[in-house]
């Protein structure tokens, strides 16, 4: 796709891409990496988009490149240049029912390593023509710094600027190893985990615990000896014997059914301090959602919510 400028000179669609992606990135080496593009080479692109447009788009540093203001303004034109193109072809996409291209998307550690797999390779297998990239992260604040398609996090609400589908609850439950136990004891009521060493998750609740028993829901301190931003290297050190862990249930199923650990405190449920269970979501941002991704959503809808 071309668009002309002037009688002998044409700036293609590539160029726009790779102007948008510096701007992000503040880093044209940075940019040229996501695209695929040696730094030489997106020097040049730009130099190009610079001398057809007469204009100077970015002021350059040794550490990194930033917008003049003409570069504001043709940065606009760029953009919405660049959707217009994207809506165009994701209509005419949705009319051959046969969706195509890239999909960015983001999953928590938990989502990733414990429901993805064996769907994306059936995903994969009915829609040939589409291609995944993924992230994994712990830190939902990407979907909107980065501009991913979809995400498919695991734990509290998600940040209310993005639309959030909740596919399904799951518990979490307290474990140990018979090493650990044998040890240091095992506790009775919540209260006596302020004795123990504890395997905290990093942004949840680190320093205090929610149970709920019946109707009442109690907070209770605890000790971090370790802490941890992946439940699954949790459950290893618990194996290991190094404290107490928060697991969700599905986890930890074969290592509870063998013996390998223990669940403490059966009798309460850990929740959040309001009361609810933590559940599995897939969040998209508040903007239109092309035919690819649309199809992604209702694929991972209709199998995960089952």
């Amino acid at each position: 796709m071309i668009y002309p400028l002037t009688n002998d000179s044409a700036v293609d669609l590539g160029m726009l891409r790779l102007f948008i992606e510096i701007e992000h990135a503040s880093n044209i080496s940075k940019a040229a990496r996501i695209l695929n593009l040696s730094p030489s080479m997106a020097t040049r692109k730009i130099a190009t988009l610079e001398g057809v447009m007469k204009v100077k788009l970015f002021e350059r540093t040794t550490r990194k490149v930033t917008l003049t203001p003409a570069g504001q303004i043709a940065l606009n034109w760029a953009q919405h240049t660049l959707q217009q193109f994207d809506d165009i072809s994701d209509d005419l996409t949705s009319l051959m029912s046969r969706p195509s291209g890239q999909i960015k998307l983001i999953i928590n550690h938990y989502a990733g390593n414990h429901y993805l797999p064996v769907l994306l390779n059936r995903f994969c297998s009915e829609y040939p023509d589409i291609r995944l990239s993924i992230t994994s992260t712990e830190n939902i604040a990407s979907l909107l710094e980065d501009s991913y398609d979809l995400a498919l996090v695991s734990g509290r609400i998600p940040d209310k600027r993005v639309v959030a589908v909740r596919l399904k609850e799951f518990k979490r439950i307290l474990c140990a190893s018979p090493a650990y136990i044998a040890m240091h004891g095992r506790p009775k009521k919540p209260e006596n985990l302020i004795d123990h060493d504890c395997l905290v998750h990093t942004g949840q609740e680190q320093f205090n615990w929610f149970f709920r028993k019946g109707q009442q829901i109690m907070g209770q301190p605890v000790k971090g000896l370790i802490e941890a931003d992946n439940n699954l290297m949790l459950r290893q050190f618990a194996l290991a014997g190094l404290g107490i862990a928060r697991i969700g249930e599905n986890i930890l199923e074969d290592d509870i059914k063998s013996g390998r650990l223990i669940q403490l405190l059966p009798e309460y449920t850990c929740v959040y301090p309001t009361g609810d269970l933590p559940g599995l979501w897939m969040v998209y941002p508040q903007r239109r959602v092309p035919f690819k991704t649309r199809t992604l959503i209702e694929f991972l809808n209709k199998n995960l919510s089952q």
